[in-house]
């Protein structure tokens, strides 16, 4: 049950608390751990002028994963890291996941949600939610505590 658990991460003190519990779960199973960093490319939207923002986003993200790799590691786990450049479509880090879900042997996904209601949900949408919704694997929704 569980043998790999993928756990999307964005560098968010949510997404540490859901790779915390992915962590504990896996501990519990003896479970690997792949860990999946979506950059967010929406920034190709707008002709900001500036060049190498996308190298330093990506850059960023595998300083995430590396860090998450150490966390695991510290936990006498397995990891993996996936880093994925290319969402998509520009900014649809939801169908990133969902594609990676599919594409890995993952059985479970744990991810991390901001519990955002309203009208910040509204326009800020959510992540969490939609891989929720349509991931073909079940998703334990970890809800990010205040600090």
């Amino acid at each position: 049950m569980y043998a790999k658990i993928l756990v999307p991460v964005d560098g968010s003190h949510t997404a540490n608390q859901a790779l915390d519990e992915a962590i504990k779960l896996a501990k519990a199973l003896g479970s690997t751990i792949e860990v999946l960093h979506v950059v967010d490319n929406s920034h190709l939207l707008y002709d900001t002028g500036l060049s190498g923002v996308h190298d330093s986003v990506v850059d960023v993200g595998q300083t995430i994963l590396e860090q998450a790799r150490s966390r695991i590691a510290s936990a006498g786990l397995r990891s993996e890291i996936r880093l994925v450049e290319e969402p998509v479509a520009l900014g649809d880090i939801p169908g990133a996941i969902l594609k990676a879900a599919k594409d890995s042997k993952a059985e479970l996904v744990v991810i991390g949600s901001h519990g955002r209601t309203g009208f910040r949900k509204l326009v800020l949408g959510s992540v969490a939610e939609k891989v929720m919704h349509q991931c073909p694997l079940p998703v334990w929704i970890i809800r990010g505590k205040e600090t």
